[in-house]
């Protein structure tokens, strides 16, 4: 059973809703990071140059973070235009629904991506 074009209108709504806070969010933590920086050279002690340092590597962490997500969906959107969407890379496997409305960014059916989590050693992600 495929994916029904009301289901992957459904998906591509909320992945276009979820690009559009990302990129807001991107553009302000590399603009709070950028601040962050260009304080540094008016910083009074070595406690301020270290918190603004500081400050500035969390706001590039949590910007590639997020960059990352919006490469997963930007790629999930090209699957869709390219017909691969939905279907597991590693056996070919249906996608569940159920478990693109969870993750739509998911490569692999739950079995694979459990094989791949365990084979790397890692439960970080369900791409």
């Amino acid at each position: 059973m495929s994916l029904s074009e009301q289901q992957v209108v459904g998906l591509l709504t909320g992945m276009r809703e979820r690009l559009a806070v990302l990129e807001e969010e991107i553009g302000r933590k590399l603009g709070d990071s950028a601040d962050d920086l260009s304080m540094l050279d008016r910083v009074g002690d070595s406690g301020d140059f270290s918190n603004a340092i500081a400050s500035s590597e969390v706001d590039l962490s949590e910007a590639l973070r997020d960059i990352e997500e919006w490469r997963g969906l930007r790629g999930a959107m090209r699957r869709i235009d390219e017909g691969r969407y939905g279907f597991c890379v590693d056996c070919g496997v249906e996608i569940p629904f159920a478990r693109l409305q969870a993750q739509p960014v998911a490569l692999r059916c739950v079995d694979c991506q459990s094989r791949a989590e365990r084979s790397s050693g890692a439960h970080s992600s369900t791409m």
